[in-house]
């Protein structure tokens, strides 16, 4: 009664049903008991686990360092798919529902940035992410605490984002400090200099706070992952000579430790703007060469990397550098030059990585700085303005063609709500640009360029104008 079953019978729906909910309860084993055979039998074919996590590895992976032992990963999947075929399927992997729901997490994310029409995708990627949740509570993960439900949810974290959701992830981040710091994370250790990200701790730490600094960054909260900061876990800051220059994803730990930092000055309004951009410029002046110039770039991915970095650190300077009382002049011009550069960054990255289109920190960051140009009144009729916004509103609109399966009403199906609706406030702003530059000519373009000189700025206690003042509050709506 009790050995396990053939294949034969877990291929026979009827059978199965019967067992479960017949024989089991007799022998006194819960439903919950069965839950990982169950999430086993969930899982896709062979093909699909290999080609999902394929696609995590290429697409995923390199722009969100979240779970940093792949070949780990992949020799367990290997392990899983040598078993399928034989009598003992799962005999010794079903004692671990941890590594079920990571794996359904890692799937998830493959899932969303696959080659697969956007009904499918969804889908498919929501499936395995009620797999990951669902498997969450009989591993006790709250209780117990471990590495695998930090790396689960900081995945399904980003699963979130890229489903439109920031807000849960946001409140799911929280949860992922908790547990790392349950289990010692955030204890300072002592590293040698010359061995950067020496260890997975480090890599675990540096990924929460990048997931944890980006989010606070564009809600404008508090972030929660003050004590898992350490710069320790970071490689040291040196003039950019051969060999040890920042690569992109230290490049982004520096960036996000720079940002935490600084948000916390920030919320007790204690530090100037000009310290986060000199800050700033002491990474700048560590990064690799492709970092800075994408006509070094040796193959593709550098090149992805490059726009992808300039987006994240010139949405930063934007945010840190929000105008104030003090350095006015100072830090609105490279409050300007930075929302410019960032809006370039985020058109140019969304023409050769397709994770630009679908990632919410992506996409946020490229709308906010283009309503913020298209806002204030120093550069809404600039032509690099209108420029930009015709270039940013043709990328988006190629998208809704895929969106059409999903949507009747003409809007992007891949953005959130509060995303549509910044997508349309930004053809609104164009066709009043347009409308406006066509009543009086050039007058308005040569005016906005005479404003934007600091001789025009506000002087010192002075409220900006009404569509500035309101361009300066536009990041902080949150979701």
């Amino acid at each position: 009664m009790v050995r396990r079953r053939s294949s034969r019978s877990r291929e026979d729906p009827a059978r199965q049903s019967a067992f479960e909910t017949g024989i089991l309860p007799l022998l006194g084993v819960s439903e919950e008991a069965n839950t990982s055979v169950s999430s086993y039998q969930s899982l896709p074919n062979d093909q699909d686990i290999v080609r999902l996590f394929e696609i995590f590895r290429r697409r995923v992976h390199p722009f969100h360092v979240i779970t940093c032992n792949l070949d780990a990963i992949e020799q367990r999947i290997c392990r899983l798919i040598n078993a399928r075929g034989g009598p003992d399927f799962g005999s010794e992997l079903l004692e671990d529902p941890r590594w079920l729901s990571l794996l359904h997490a890692i799937l998830a994310a493959g899932a969303q940035f696959s080659d697969m029409n956007l009904q499918d995708r969804l889908a498919m990627s929501q499936r395995h992410t009620k797999q990951s949740f669902d498997l969450l509570p009989s591993t006790d993960y709250l209780a117990a605490p471990s590495k695998e439900a930090v790396h689960t949810l900081l995945l399904l974290g980003n699963v979130l984002q890229i489903d439109m959701k920031p807000q849960a992830a946001w409140v799911l981040g929280g949860t992922t400090v908790r547990l790392a710091q349950c289990l010692g994370l955030h204890k300072k250790t002592a590293h040698p200099t010359k061995s950067p990200l020496p260890d997975e701790e480090a890599m675990v730490k540096l990924a929460i706070v990048w997931q944890d600094a980006l989010l606070a960054l564009a809600f404008g909260r508090p972030p929660g992952s003050y004590e898992l900061d350490c710069e320790g876990d970071l490689p040291q800051l040196s003039e950019s000579v051969e060999g040890s220059s920042l690569s992109y994803l230290q490049a982004m730990s520096w960036l996000c430790h720079v940002t935490l930092r600084h948000l916390s000055f920030h919320f007790q309004s204690s530090l100037r703007p000009v310290s986060a951009l000199d800050s700033i410029k002491s990474i700048e002046a560590c990064l690799s060469p492709h970092l800075i110039d994408p006509t070094r770039s040796a193959a593709i991915p550098q090149i992805q990397e490059h726009y992808a970095f300039e987006l994240h650190r010139h949405f930063v300077v934007a945010t840190l550098c929000r105008p104030s009382e003090c350095d006015r002049s100072n830090v609105l011009e490279h409050f300007r030059e930075s929302l410019k550069r960032s809006v370039r960054a985020y058109v140019r990255l969304r023409s050769i990585a397709g994770h630009a289109s679908r990632s919410w920190a992506f996409i946020h960051n490229g709308l906010t700085s283009v309503l913020l140009l298209s806002l204030m009144r120093e550069t809404r009729y600039l032509a690099e303005t209108r420029t930009l916004q015709d270039e940013l509103i043709a990328s988006f609109s190629e998208g809704e063609v895929d969106s059409a399966l999903l949507t009747e009403s003409g809007t992007n199906g891949q953005l959130s709500g509060t995303l549509q609706k910044a997508l349309k406030a930004l053809r609104t702003l164009r066709e009043l640009t347009e409308r406006d530059v066509s009543s009086r000519g050039s007058t308005l373009e040569n005016n906005s360029q005479a404003i934007a000189t600091p001789g025009n700025l506000p002087a010192v206690g002075e409220r900006p104008a009404t569509g500035q003042d309101s361009a300066f509050r536009v990041s902080e709506q949150t979701e």
